[in-house]
């Protein structure tokens, strides 16, 4: 399986009733393409939307999501860097919260 990004934009803002509509909506097209969702990243104004899905391609979440007629931007393939993989800078990151005033 592939690491996919979807990005997406919308005006006006998505609603959290049209996310969750949405979001079952994509859910439903991925599972048949053998893909499902890991994450998304939604601004704060929620004009802005980031997705992560584990799928076989990038066409097979374009095709689902067409069909579950969400609007996307792009769609691409990532390859994850993650401070979790690195126990050297998850001992950086660790000590940089815990110096944050308040901690």
């Amino acid at each position: 399986m592939a690491r996919i990004v979807a990005e997406q934009v919308f005006d006006p803002p998505l609603s959290e009733e049209a996310s969750s509509q949405l979001a079952r909506r994509i859910d439903e097209c991925l599972m048949s393409r053998y893909g499902c969702w890991r994450r998304s990243y939604v601004s704060l104004d929620r004009r802005r939307v980031t997705c992560e899905f584990d799928a076989p391609d990038a066409e097979s979440v374009r095709e689902a999501m067409r069909l579950a007629g969400a609007p996307f931007e792009r769609v691409w393939v990532a390859e994850v860097f993650a401070v979790e993989d690195s126990p050297e800078l998850q001992a950086k990151l660790d000590e940089a919260i815990r110096r944050r005033p308040g901690q």
